[in-house]
């Protein structure tokens, strides 16, 4: 049996060999047994107000660092070894600086310029991962096989027939998923896949085996259709590498996804921060575009029974969603929770479309499994899209915008808060009332 201590290790050794930026925090992860954030290697974020004075500080920091080392006897071309320092624009009111050489990390620049600026004026560019898991990069669980003679999605698809109305089912809604990609058979294999589009996921590696973390999109677009079967929904794909993805990368998937036309974006990738801060590129994004646009952001609180935020799904301005378990009444046990939580929707042992393959299963038990493109799986990745379906349905039903029918579910959702969990929220609940024939 694998412990808890070797998953941990081999999640985040399997990201940290497949991309050399990436760095876990703390540097004894291995020993405190959990992984505070990732971040990317000799880069920072700041506000472009604060750019020109931090950029001064930075070349001072590497100039001195590159000194006292030449002191400590490490020779060598003087002007061949300076690290240098590159500046970039990341999104309006952010500014990205890089730098070369190992004289200081990453962490130690940042203790220097919180203490000449303040704690939270220059940030890590974060690593996000989908939906993390006790500091691991994972989802809740692996994907399970379901039974040939059960094919079809759980929840099952709606008939756009609520309140005693026809119409909440999508239609004219657009709804754009940023994750792994979509497997480009999916939507022609299942009928309430018909006419997903987006970006390709490969789900097989060199061996031809399903990767981790393939068929993750695709698993999501299905959920999203089970709810809202007429809107539009295409996937974005975030350039991942074994399931991380930098903050800066997420801002320009969820661009593009604006640029598609999208009512409700669904931004699959959950981080933690360093010192609990909320991530500059996403907070940058939402003033500089999002504020002025009559969008709503769903995202997956995360998958680690913590109460510590996660970003983006922990900002006012996003729905950050939990999960609920199979019997819709108490809190899934791999949920994330707290007050920056806004609600709660079933998010174990849903049933969607998946990739054809066999999988090597990365939690206990240690299985082969094959695949026939559909499967069941948990996580709040997966609560997360039936609640943007539920928005969409309700858009296409009553004529409201996004931020309107996001904003009467979440109202519903509190007035039926589950004791000890919070806001809750059911599929069949899109107009807002309890509906007695499912």
């Amino acid at each position: 049996m694998v412990s808890e201590q070797q998953r941990l290790e081999e999640a985040v050794d399997l990201i940290l060999q497949q991309d050399p930026r990436a760095v876990a925090y703390p540097p004894k992860w291995r020993e405190d047994g959990r992984v505070q954030y990732f971040y990317r290697r000799n880069s920072i974020l700041v506000r472009t107000r604060d750019a020109d004075r931090v950029e001064v500080s930075l070349r001072s920091i590497l100039d001195q660092a590159q000194g006292d080392r030449r002191d400590q006897g490490n020779q060598g071309d003087q002007e061949t070894d300076r690290p240098r320092s590159e500046r970039s624009s990341v999104v309006s009111g952010v500014v990205k600086f890089e730098w070369s050489g190992n004289a200081v990390g990453t962490p130690g620049v940042l203790d220097l310029l919180d203490a000449e600026y303040g704690v939270g004026t220059a940030t890590p560019v974060h690593g996000l991962s989908l939906s993390p898991n006790s500091g691991h990069p994972c989802p809740a669980t692996d994907p399970a096989v379901v039974p040939s003679n059960s094919f079809g999605p759980v929840p099952p698809v709606s008939d756009g027939i609520r309140c005693g109305t026809h119409g909440w089912d999508g239609d004219g809604v657009v709804v754009g998923v940023v994750d792994g990609g979509l497997i480009d058979y999916a939507p022609g294999m299942w009928p309430w896949m018909a006419g997903v589009y987006g970006d390709r996921d490969n789900p097989l590696d060199g061996s031809n085996m399903i990767r981790p973390y393939a068929g993750h999109g695709t698993f999501v677009a299905g959920c999203v259709r089970a709810v809202a079967p007429r809107a539009e929904v295409y996937v974005r794909r975030a350039e991942e590498i074994a399931g991380l993805i930098y903050e800066d990368d997420v801002v320009r998937a969820m661009s593009d996804a604006i640029d598609g036309g999208a009512d409700i974006i669904v931004c699959e990738f959950a981080g933690y921060s360093r010192l609990r801060l909320p991530m500059l590129s996403f907070g940058a994004f939402y003033d500089d575009v999002l504020r002025h646009l009559d969008i709503v952001v769903v995202a997956p609180a995360g998958n680690d029974t913590s109460r510590l935020p996660t970003y983006p799904a922990a900002y006012s301005w996003v729905v950050g969603v939990g999960a609920l378990s199979a019997n819709g009444t108490q809190r899934a046990d791999f949920s994330n929770h707290g007050g920056w939580v806004d609600l709660y929707a079933p998010g174990e042992d849903l049933v969607n479309a998946f990739a054809i393959g066999d999988y090597n299963t990365i939690h206990d038990p240690k299985q082969r499994r094959h695949f026939d493109g559909i499967a069941s799986w948990s996580g709040t990745s997966f609560s997360t899209p039936l609640v943007a379906g539920m928005i969409a349905a309700r858009m296409s039903a009553t004529g409201e915008d996004a931020p309107q029918a996001a904003d009467v579910l979440l109202r519903f959702a509190l007035s039926q808060a589950i004791p000890g969990v919070g806001p809750a929220l059911l599929p069949h609940q899109v107009c807002g009332a309890v509906m007695k024939d499912g």
